[in-house]
């Protein structure tokens, strides 16, 4: 359901690979390989500036997973599950499930990524100076990278871990945390208006290289952007939990049924999209949709078995019960619905429509209450 590649799990965090990482890497081995370390130290083979620019690449990526790490591991300390770490074109992000409690541990779970990203730039420029010839300008490399990684990560704008640590300031002088959340996305958006502006000058007066300052400023833009509408979203859904919006969705037995049965009894009497099936001990054995159903063809479907068809319940995106409503829009991304659970057993279904309409109503019952006089 994503277009993320599992790599493993590091301090139980699940790390996972997005495929525009591959990009980047690329990148950085052409940039490091073609001139970067050519310049540095000159008269190598071409095989040596490669694998040069292969372990540059792998550096930095190393680089940002501890960096996320870090982020990763405070968060569980203030008690924040941590969802997983994905790796992708921008770097990386540390998915936690849930905010931290208070403004201090919002700002510790922001600053820890920028300190790691400074001690190991640090470190291995310090390394570095004792080194000589291609180690030496990989390992200068990685360190200046980290320190810029830092920087970067320090610009006090929403999603940026300067902004979390402005919205943690901002929410402890104020002790307003909506507030904290428009003012930290305002000034998001600014700086990313003027990378984008930036970046457009670098482009007219010195190259290709401003688009890439463009995008940047482009995607933080609209990630602050995001950022307070998902704020405001979190506000106007208060109090409305997963439970709330969900369709019941008991399982259906016969995951053995053949696909021609299943139909008859099951999908021409109630008409979803998809299917909880499950055993007949009632245990759900996976997600049937009838996009699957109708792609078997005619002939086939007395001869194969809703099991061969269905999808593991745990491919989709899930919630539990209780979970805030505003949680869904971080978890739902892509997928066409999440499943909710209560404790160890799926009850029901939230589809991206089911969503949209839950939130379009609350924003819209929020604004009358705002408007709302008050009662003589």
């Amino acid at each position: 359901m994503r277009n993320n590649i599992t790599l493993g799990r590091l301090a139980g965090v699940t790390i996972e690979l997005n495929w525009s990482v591959l990009v980047i890497a690329f990148l950085i081995t052409f940039s490091a390989s073609g001139s970067l370390l050519p310049a540095a130290v000159p008269g190598l083979s071409g095989a040596a500036y490669l694998a040069g620019g292969l372990i540059a690449a792998a550096a930095l990526l190393g680089s940002i997973l501890l960096h996320e790490l870090g982020h990763a591991l405070v968060a569980r300390r203030h008690g924040v599950e941590v969802e997983r770490i994905s790796l992708w074109a921008f770097g990386g992000v540390a998915q936690l499930e849930g905010e931290a409690a208070t403004p201090r541990g919002e700002a510790e779970i922001a600053g820890v990524g920028p300190g790691i990203s400074l001690l190991l730039g640090a470190g291995l420029y310090g390394i570095a100076t004792v080194m000589t010839g291609l180690p030496a300008a990989i390992v200068g490399w990685a360190g200046f990278i980290n320190v810029v990684l830092a920087v970067f990560n320090l610009i006090p704008g929403a999603p940026l871990d300067g902004g979390r640590l402005l919205h943690a300031w901002l929410w402890k002088r104020h002790g307003d945390k909506g507030r904290a959340t428009q003012t930290a996305g305002k000034v998001g958006r600014y700086f990313g208006s003027a990378l984008i502006a930036l970046g457009l000058a670098q482009f007219v007066f010195g190259g290709l290289g401003g688009l890439w300052t463009v995008f940047i400023g482009w995607f933080l833009r609209n990630a602050a952007t995001a950022e307070v509408q998902f704020a405001s979203l979190n506000e106007d859904l208060g109090g409305v939990t997963a439970r709330d919006i969900m369709t019941a969705a008991e399982p259906v037995e016969g995951d053995w049924l053949s696909v021609a049965a299943f139909i008859d009894r099951h999908a021409v009497q109630q008409i979803r999209p998809f299917y909880l099936v499950g055993e007949t001990d009632g245990s759900v054995s996976g997600v049937v949709t009838v996009k699957a159903l109708a792609a078997v063809p005619d002939d086939d479907r007395w001869t194969t078995s809703v099991r061969t068809v269905a999808r593991p319940v745990d491919e989709y995106p899930a919630v539990r019960a209780n979970e805030p409503a505003s949680e869904l829009l971080r978890k739902i991304g892509t997928a066409p619905f999440v499943v909710v659970w209560e404790g160890s057993t799926p009850i029901g279904t939230i589809t991206q429509a089911q969503f949209v309409t839950a939130a379009e109503t609350a924003r819209i019952l929020a604004s009358l209450r705002n408007g709302q006089p008050e009662a003589a």
